[in-house]
């Protein structure tokens, strides 16, 4: 979408809420004072357009056969005030809380997961990715305001969009992104900032000196901001200026992304609420009517608390939910809440007391649901309590608080919060007055435009975090070292780099570094070097770099070759994070910028050394770094080439120590000499007996390391044609190939290497008589299904459905196509995790009705990892329904688990609870399963994962690839 000239004369802020949009607008040359809001046109039913300040960020995709009116091109979705009400009415079909997904890592962001929970037949429900859902949400603003304004178009606008403090650089660049698909360019600011410049704006100098003189001339500010998805902490310093200056305003600190706000105490009224409406003891309403419920809850929640200028609440108000048929009386199901309960669950449960050394709760479970990963502890003081200690530690309590958001309308949750900070024995709080808590977000980043313009005081304080690129752990054990490339408080436009690190780095391979943040108040600047303590650092998406295609053609030829760069950092205008690699000593440096690794291939994959030896950079491609004085961590000097020196820790004697330099190199001559160029030299049993030449140099397979394996990955795949030479050319080619690309993800080359032996699949074996060679290439995909897209697995699930389906299926099989080795076949099929719900959930029942007679305990395990309720590796939206997952416990608790080894693991991976409504069998099918484990006398740790939400361990995501990783990859969950 094409963009008008960028030349503003309007300031436009945005503040894209969970629960609302809200647009706020001023002249450049204006003053605070004129700051006004534009009320955004919008259907409020099916055929009525009305102009309101509020927009509901919400997307209602409307029934097949409803027409509503479509006057914003926002088809095949309708947004705002109707789409809340329809959404209420009709299960499913609502999209809401967006821009919580946003900050979602467990899901790829960038895929059609929304509506969450929508059933696997659902082919007339359009989907969208959180980042297209709010994108839409945009551009449903930039639509409006362009007809209000044609002559002032947004896009030409100087457009602040604000975000949570909280959310972390992945989620910030999502949001930009968001707004450049809805045609618009827009500067990030943290949303606390701008509630407290929309106070200064109200305030004016005479409020701000007032805050001074009650606070002794220095005041420091909390500000808490619960929305509908989060809750936002800062901490913010005012203190008198220079003579004849305003006031000096500073942000200090912001907290931890909490994703805990307004959404939360919806779910806990409605799981208040449902046992009432379906009545029998353990019943539950699906995902599509729960959502109802939530909605519902929110509705008599606003009534009831009231606030703000709104009349007496009631005493109590109904919370109805539409029934699917007309078997019940009325065709809904209606309770009531009443304002004392609902006060009740809010204070007591979000709001109780708190001390000041109070600390958030660590339990196993929490509200959960709709795959959203909430808060376990849902109390809101505890993290504020928390968060003030750990940033101003020698105060007992902030000199002043300033609430925003919704839920402060209600004058008693208001009064609660102050209570408790009150009791920690600190200054007598002053509470600051906030305007309409709705509003203040989008007229604070007006505000906040007009400052950067000289009309305003304006809030420093530069980076919130810290970021820090991760080193090799040290030879002698102790935290992972991390050198500091931007440091906390770094200002905006001021580059920062690593002085005194120097990274060597192979060319031709795609290059990854283990990303880490940190808001603690540490003096830390670019080139410190810092033990990465896990209560004080946050792990980010890693960041890659690619090299251009001339060193990739030199690398090719085989030039080794190797660019000495430095890390530099930069938070931008716009408040995103720029991280680059530069070359360093050459006349003309070029600059490789470092992009977060956003989409879900290579998710939850890092490389670290089994045995705390090797390194992530090793792992990812040739990394390596050196300090100023050649000096690595653990003391030794290890010479790099251009007389850098490498800063790699001296480790005891291992695998990965003796399978670099001539022990590859000999490995690598031996790949080449069975498969370069034709040597008539090669006697047939050189070729079968490759591997196990491979191990006499390296070592056994099982101790490869992850770079030691991609290397000779590299060495063999241009030579892919030369598997054709002969049938054991060809098995031993997808027996090397498979393993050393397993699991297909966790290298920064891997997508590289993933597409260029992606079109072999289609080429299939040049000897298809031989079974071997069919049985190695199908565990050569197995091995590396985490790599393929979904295209590429629906691929293989195409040409394999005829042989794997029952034969009343009647599937046509493809012209001279006879698979041999069908069972290597059906676990690589039960592996693929992208391969759409519905299908996966096809495949596992024609393998449930091969159970009716075939006591294979593998055929239970490939259930088991079809059914799965936590993936592998995909996306969470790709797991099958639940309603499938139960149908095969079923029959999985009618079998003799005594005679199938594999019963147990399974019932584990299909009844595992998760928390979320839309994976979750039943609890009465989940409490048979959990009696059946403890009969058959199964470890506690799988019996807990049946009852209740705990994390999968690193061991069982790694056996599902039914084989050791390679050394140096470690599979995390995030």
């Amino acid at each position: 979408m094409s963009a008008p000239a960028k030349n503003p004369s309007l300031i436009v802020g945005i503040d894209l809420g969970t629960t609302h949009t809200v647009v706020a607008w001023a002249e450049r040359d204006a003053g605070p004072g004129a700051i006004r809001v534009f009320s955004i046109p919008q259907l409020v039913t099916a055929t009525e357009v009305e102009a309101r300040p509020l927009l509901p960020s919400l997307l209602y995709a409307p029934l097949p056969g409803e027409a509503p009116a479509d006057p914003f091109g926002d088809a095949p979705f309708a947004i705002g005030e109707h789409a809340r009400r329809r959404g209420g009415e009709v299960p499913g079909r609502l999209i809401a809380s967006a821009k919580s997904w946003l900050c979602h890592p467990a899901v790829d962001r960038t895929a059609p997961v929304l509506p969450w929970g929508a059933a696997e037949d659902a082919a007339s429900l359009p989907r969208v990715s959180p980042l297209d859902a709010s994108a839409r949400i945009l551009a449903h603003v930039r639509r409006t305001w362009d007809d209000a304004f044609p002559d002032r178009p947004l896009a030409a606008q100087e457009v602040v969009l604000t975000v949570p403090a909280s959310f972390d650089q992945v989620a910030r660049e999502l949001t930009v992104e968001a707004a450049r698909r809805a045609g618009l360019s827009a500067r990030l600011l943290e949303e606390p900032q701008a509630a407290f410049y929309d106070f200064m704006r109200l305030a004016g100098a005479e409020g701000l000196d007032a805050l001074l003189a009650r606070s002794g001339g220095d005041a420091t500010v909390l500000v808490c901001d619960v929305g509908g998805g989060t809750t936002d902490l800062s901490l913010i310093r005012v203190a008198r200026a220079a003579e004849g200056q305003p006031v000096e305003v500073s942000r200090v600190a912001v907290g931890h992304h909490l994703l805990l706000g307004g959404d939360n105490m919806d779910l806990a009224l409605a799981h208040l609420s449902e046992p009432r409406l379906v009545g029998g003891a353990g019943e539950k309403l699906d995902p599509a009517r729960f959502g109802q419920l939530v909605l519902a809850c929110r509705a008599a929640k606003e009534r009831l608390l009231g606030g703000g200028d709104a009349p007496a609440p009631p005493e109590d108000a109904p919370v109805t939910v539409l029934s699917h048929g007309a078997r019940l009386v009325g065709g809904a199901l209606t309770t009531r809440l009443g304002r004392e309960e609902v006060e009740a669950i809010v204070l007591d449960g979000f709001f109780p007391a708190a001390p000041r050394d109070a600390r958030p709760q660590r339990g196993r479970s929490g509200l959960v649901a709709f795959g959203l990963p909430y808060e376990r502890d849902v109390a809101i003081t505890r993290h504020v309590a928390w968060f003030f200690a750990r940033h101003a530690p020698e105060a007992r309590g902030p000199t002043a608080l300033l609430l925003n958001g919704g839920v402060f309308r209600a004058r008693r949750v208001a009064e609660r919060l102050a209570q408790v900070i009150e009791r920690w024995g600190g200054p007598r709080l002053d509470v600051l007055p906030h305007a309409d808590p709705d509003l203040a977000v989008a007229r604070g980043a007006v505000a906040y435009g007009l400052a950067l313009a000289g009309r305003g005081v304006r809030i420093e304080g530069g980076a919130a975090r810290g970021y820090y690129v991760g080193l090799e752990p040290l030879a002698g054990g102790g935290p992972r070292p991390a050198v500091c490339v931007v440091p906390r408080g770094a200002k905006e436009g001021s580059v920062h780099a690593a002085a005194g690190r120097t990274f060597a780095l192979v060319v031709g391979r795609p290059v990854r570094f283990d990303l880490f943040a940190s808001d603690d108040a540490r003096a830390d600047r670019a080139g410190d070097l810092v033990p990465l303590e896990e209560d004080r650092f946050e792990a980010l998406p890693p960041v890659a770099v690619a090299f251009d295609a001339g060193d990739a053609a030199r690398a090719a030829a085989g030039k080794r070759a190797e660019v000495r760069v430095q890390i530099e950092g930069e938070l931008t205008a716009i408040g995103t994070l720029d991280l680059a690699c530069v070359e360093v000593g050459v006349p003309a440096p070029r600059r490789f910028r470092l992009a977060f690794q956003l989409r879900e291939d290579g998710r939850g994959a890092r490389a670290a050394d089994a045995e705390g030896g090797a390194r992530a950079a090793d792992a990812e491609g040739g990394a390596r770094a050196a300090d100023a004085e050649g000096r690595a961590p653990g003391g030794a000097a290890e010479p790099a080439q251009g007389g850098a020196a490498a800063e790699r820790a001296p480790a005891r004697p291992h695998a990965a120590a003796t399978q670099g330099g001539r022990r590859l190199e000999e490995a690598r001559e031996a790949i080449e000499r069975v498969f370069g160029k034709g040597r008539p030299d090669v006697a047939p049993r050189e070729v079968k007996n490759l591997v196990r030449e491979l191990e006499r140099v390296l070592g056994e397979r099982a101790t490869w390391t992850t770079e030691a394996a991609r290397a000779l990955f590299d060495t063999l795949a241009p030579s892919a044609r030369s598997r054709r030479r002969s049938a054991d050319h060809e098995r031993v080619f997808w027996s090397l190939a498979g393993y050393c690309l397993r699991p297909g993800f966790g290298d920064a080359g891997d997508p590289a290497r993933v597409a260029a032996i992606a079109p072999l699949f289609a080429e299939r074996l040049a000897f298809p008589q031989e079974a071997r060679s069919w049985q190695q290439f199908w565990i050569a995909w197995r091995r590396i299904a985490g790599g393929l897209d979904e295209p590429l697995q629906v691929a293989i699930r195409d040409l394999a459905d005829p042989f794997l389906a029952p034969a009343e299926q009647r599937l046509k099989k493809p012209k001279g196509v006879k698979p041999e080795a069908l069972d290597d076949l059906l676990e690589l099929c039960a592996s693929l995790e992208r391969v759409p719900a519905g299908r996966r959930s096809e495949l596992g029942a024609w393998i449930l009705e091969r159970t009716w007679t075939d006591r294979d305990a593998r055929l239970w395990a490939a259930i088991g990892r079809i059914g799965a309720r936590v993936p592998a590796y995909a996306s969470v939206h790709h797991v099958v329904s639940p309603a499938a997952a139960e149908r095969w416990l079923d029959h999985l608790l009618r079998e003799k688990w005594q005679e199938l080894p594999s019963a147990a693991p399974a019932a584990v991976q299909l009844a595992r609870r998760t928390g979320d409504r839309a994976r979750d069998v039943s609890d009465r099918i989940r409490g048979e399963v959990e009696r059946r484990l403890a009969k058959a006398g199964a470890p506690e740790a799988w019996v807990r994962a049946v009852r209740e939400v705990v994390a999968v361990e690193e061991a069982e995501r790694a056996a599902f690839f039914g084989e050791g990783l390679p050394v140096g990859l470690r599979l995390v969950s995030e």
